[in-house]
């Protein structure tokens, strides 16, 4: 596969986001359950404080104690059962008021859900018994009076309540999670804070403190970071470090908090703590603030405090979707400048290929030469964060920053180590050559000799033109790598040794093969439901990809290896760099860009645009399948939605006798209306049916997604109707009623262009009838006050004028 620079980025991103998405469609059912019991709580709101703290990862027992001895967290947000006196104890708060127990919410993920949801709704928010009061944003009230964290307005808390904000603000988490945004005004909760708050870099001058966009603004000079101007200081309680150094400084600890940044900025300030560390890194954009100064002695890794400068970061070590790209790049910025503050060699950084899964012991620890590493490399310590899932050689890759490659250019020649033919490489050494010669279709690279110190020492082989493309392997010892062979026309090798223990090298060779250009590129759309394509060409050769985008310019783009082929299915395998953990569905009405390349030139195809896929039925009952029908399974990368709606129905019922779709991958939603805009009734994936589904009204809209690999049996189901029947001959021209559907309690509007005295019914869905009404009806709306009705359909009956008309009505 051939992917610019930023593949390695977006990969880390999307399979964090791909792991979120997996979970939300694990517990999605139950925060349906929950805003359906609790119609009042902002949709969105759920998951945004659920997505903050545990980013929708039920916590348990299990997982790892946090080396800051924080309180330990539960549940999918984040509750607190002890909290040593600091923090509060959340988990009881929650339990009294929603009338679950704690040992339910702590083993049962939807009751955690639903205990939250109710527990929300049960608080009196005048009792103001938070660090944070609106009347104008009541539910944020609500959720700061349920944190864990201690009731007091500061920088830790509303960092906590700006993750919050920022969620159900985000259009892309609207989208993915199914609510609209709330376009809670930023400005108006946070003030000025919001400029502390919201910003990834703060540049601190003499006179004021900015953004790189410009903004400028005026900061306490306790929030100006005296060691890491980018950074914020918010300094730890004094009872929690120690003034001064017994050592100079001369490593870097990297740890994961087993927490938030707001809980771990809050732990640092109490005495209770006793630990702290020098920097505190947030996930979501990598925000740093600064507690401790770099001169002074925090209290982090144990019996090795003395030497070190420790970095904290968000997240659980259990869960990789925690470390985001944006964290990797601002904790590398910030390693990267204390190794030069205090004259450390950024390329002593740990990046073995065992490393991440490697604790300290007597027989396997990371050298005595690796200055910037993880808490669980040092000796003396029971804890292994940042754990398995930090990503040493990437972080390595940020601290230093590529050196430019040597270029081989020629068809074929030989390939040295530093110490040439004879001689030994040198220690700490970091070296990149590319083989790239023009016209190239692949490059072949044969190894006569290798010898570096093994498990020390590394060769680095990648397919592509940098460090960034895939790699193909790595070599350490005796362990020759052969004959590699790329995929296109270049092939890059790096080399790293480390601080002691040389070794004579490699002697190897290469050549290479010319390409030819492709032609007669063509598109084959299919026909719905399926969105998919039969993308064609001829003449390639070895090395050549297709690519597909819906960027013309291809900064993001899903690729696929067609080496002497002429044609692919569409998206078939075409997936992201590098494991192919993401695929390529393709969404309606979407224009899509595709070209043939072999990393060098390309040629590009007619772009395409995906269909509408959808039909209505007007019949009061019938049958539907899945687009396999009963018998045969449905096909990938389909989007269809059917709706029903029949005239002059008063609901519609829907039984499925057959249900089996992908689990977690695709999905049947069934919207209560028209169409996929009207509320969501559910959203089914797996083997579990939703068996009768009922709407309040006419209409009922089914959503079908499938992706691009497994497809399964489907579904088959069978609907009818009621109708309500009934004269309509008064012209829909002069009359009408609003809103609908309408909460109990409120006014329903009648709406005509004609004037006249007016007999009003109100019945039941059986036709028993629960309100009369005599009102005289004028031109334009007139207020009708509705009792505290149940929930429910209804059918209100207006007669006026020797005429009559009916209409349906839906209470929620």
């Amino acid at each position: 596969m051939r992917f610019l620079t930023l593949s390695l980025a977006l990969f880390l991103f999307l399979q964090g986001y791909c792991n979120e998405k997996q979970i939300h469609n694990l517990y999605g059912k139950a925060f349906t359950e929950a805003y359906h019991l609790h119609p009042e709580i902002p949709k969105g709101l759920l998951e945004a404080v659920s997505f903050t703290q545990t980013r929708l990862y039920h916590l348990t027992a299990n997982e790892p104690v946090s080396c800051l001895g924080l309180p330990q967290s539960f549940t999918l947000f984040g509750m607190v059962e002890d909290g040593k006196g600091v923090f509060r104890n959340n988990l009881q708060t929650i339990s009294s008021l929603s009338g679950y127990s704690a040992l339910e919410i702590k083993t049962d993920p939807r009751t955690a859900i639903l205990a939250y949801a109710t527990a929300l709704v049960t608080l009196n928010t005048e009792t103001r018994g938070s660090a944070f009061f609106s009347a104008d944003f009541p539910w944020l009230t609500r959720v700061s009076m349920l944190s864990e964290l201690p009731a007091k307005k500061d920088f830790a808390f509303d960092s906590f309540l700006y993750e919050v904000v920022r969620f159900i603000n985000n259009p892309e988490m609207a989208a993915e999670y199914g609510f609209k945004i709330l376009g809670w005004d930023e400005e108006k909760i946070f003030g000025e804070n919001l400029k502390v708050l919201s910003s990834r870099t703060i540049i601190a001058g003499e006179k004021d403190v900015k953004t790189p966009e410009g903004n400028v603004y005026k900061l306490s000079p306790e929030l100006q970071s005296p060691d890491y101007p980018p950074a914020l200081w918010n300094p730890a309680g004094s009872c929690n470090y120690s003034n001064g150094r017994s050592q100079a400084v001369s490593a870097v600890t990297i740890h994961t908090v087993q927490g938030s940044y707001a809980g771990c900025i809050s732990w640092f300030q109490n005495c209770a703590a006793s630990v702290s560390a020098h920097y505190v890194v947030r996930s979501s954009d990598g925000q740093i603030t600064q507690m401790v100064l770099e001169s002074n002695t925090a209290w982090h890794v144990g019996n090795q405090n003395s030497y070190t400068v420790g970095i904290e970061h968000e997240g659980y070590v259990t869960q990789p979707s925690w470390y985001t790209m944006a964290m990797y790049n601002a904790s590398a910025a910030l390693s990267a400048d204390i190794c030069a503050s205090h004259g450390i060699d950024p390329l002593r950084t740990g990046w073995w290929p065992w490393l991440a899964t490697t604790n300290y012991n007597t027989s396997s620890i990371p050298g005595a030469c690796t200055r910037v590493k993880g808490h669980q490399h040092y000796p003396s310590q029971t804890h292994t964060d940042p754990g398995q899932y930090w990503d040493w050689d990437l972080y390595y890759k940020l601290i230093n920053p590529a050196p430019a490659a040597t270029m081989l250019t020629s068809a074929s020649g030989i390939f040295f180590d530093t110490g040439g033919s004879g001689g030994n490489y040198t220690d700490d050494e970091r070296v990149v050559w590319t083989i790239a010669p023009p016209n190239a279709s692949s490059v072949t690279l044969t190894f006569s000799a290798f010898s570096v110190e093994n498990t020390w020492d590394y060769l680095f082989i990648y397919d592509g033109n940098s460090v960034n493309s895939p790699l193909i392997g790595m070599y350490t010892g005796s362990n020759s790598p052969g004959t590699i062979l790329s995929t296109g026309s270049s092939m890059t090798i790096e080399f790293r040794s480390d601080c002691s223990t040389n070794d004579a090298g490699w002697n190897a060779t290469w050549n290479s093969s010319a390409s030819a250009p492709p032609s007669n590129l063509t598109v084959q759309q299919s026909s719905c439901p399926s969105l998919g394509v039969t993308l064609n060409w001829s003449n390639t050769g070895n090395g050549w990809y297709a690519d597909v985008s819906t960027d013309p310019n291809f900064t993001v783009y899903y690729n696929k290896n067609v080496s002497n082929t002429t044609s692919s299915a569409c998206p078939g395998s075409f997936c992201e760099y590098p494991s192919c953990n993401t695929y390529l569905q393709f969404e309606p009405n979407t224009t899509y860009y595709w070209r043939i390349w072999d990393g060098i030139s390309q040629t590009y195809g007619t772009p395409f645009t995906t269909p509408v896929c959808a039909t209505t039925d007007n019949n009061c009952s019938g049958s539907i399948d899945d687009s396999g029908g009963p018998n045969g399974n449905y096909g990938s990368n389909e989007d269809y939605t059917f709706t029903i709606s029949p005239p002059n129905a008063g609901s519609i019922s829907i039984n499925f006798s057959a249900f089996d779709l992908e689990n977690g991958f695709d999905s049947l939603y069934i919207h209560d209306g028209p169409n996929v805009n009207a509320p969501l009734l559910g959203a089914w994936t797996g083997s579990i049916s939703p068996g009768i589904v009922n709407s309040s009204g006419g209409n009922m809209t089914l959503h079908f997604v499938s992706d691009p690999l497994v497809n399964n049996t489907g579904f088959s189901a069978v609907w009818s109707c009621t109708q309500v029947t009934g004269t309509n001959d008064l012209p829909a021209l002069f009359l009408n009623t609003y809103p609908n559907p309408i909460m109990p309690g409120e006014d329903l509007f009648i709406q005509t262009s004609v004037s006249g005295m007016a007999d009003i019914t109100l019945s039941d869905i059986s036709g028993k009838i629960v309100l009369r009404y005599r009102m005289e009806l004028n031109t334009g709306d007139n207020a009708m006050i509705l009792p505290l009705l149940a929930g429910g359909s209804y059918v209100l009956d207006i007669h006026m004028n020797g005429s009559s008309r009916r209409f349906p009505v839906l209470i929620r």
